[in-house]
């Protein structure tokens, strides 16, 4: 799949942000970054959050886990930060620390785009190409239920 691609592109090209954990991704200052990130995305930040579920995704100061990637981003996103509800989707998608899941994937890729997100655009695309009719409703409804569950936008 093509889902691949995209998402480690736009790992790559971050939104920067302020705090120490990116500041320190962007000096590639990984084994740093990855305990600033640790701290700060314990404490709840979702910008660390999404920053250490990179780290783990592409292994840079941590050993590479694809099941940690996704708990790190899905956390992030379930505090509405587009990108990582991107990401999440991507991961979805691909089956990238979990068993792939297209309806949600599906759902994560909407919201982002709704977000404003829009590197999301073609992937709702793209991805509503595959997807039925009726598959496409039951994503629908996993919208409604993942906004309703953590008061996103």
């Amino acid at each position: 799949m093509r889902y691949l691609t995209v998402l480690l592109a736009l790992l790559f090209s971050q939104t920067v942000f302020a705090n120490k954990c990116v500041d320190l991704m962007q000096k590639e200052e990984f084994y740093e970054a990855s305990d600033i990130c640790t701290s700060m995305a314990n404490k709840g930040d979702r910008n660390a959050q999404f920053s250490l579920g990179v780290l783990y995704y592409q292994g840079n100061g941590v050993m590479s886990d694809l099941a940690q990637a996704q708990k790190w981003i899905r956390k992030a996103a379930e505090q509405n930060h587009s990108q990582a509800q991107y990401n999440l989707g991507i991961m979805l998608a691909n089956g990238h620390g979990s068993s792939a899941d297209l309806i949600e994937a599906y759902a994560w890729l909407k919201i982002s785009s709704n977000n404003g997100y829009s590197a999301a655009e073609d992937s709702v695309k793209q991805l509503g190409d595959e997807l039925s009719s009726g598959e496409k409703k039951k994503a629908d409804e996993k919208i409604i239920s993942i906004k309703k569950e953590f008061k996103l936008k």
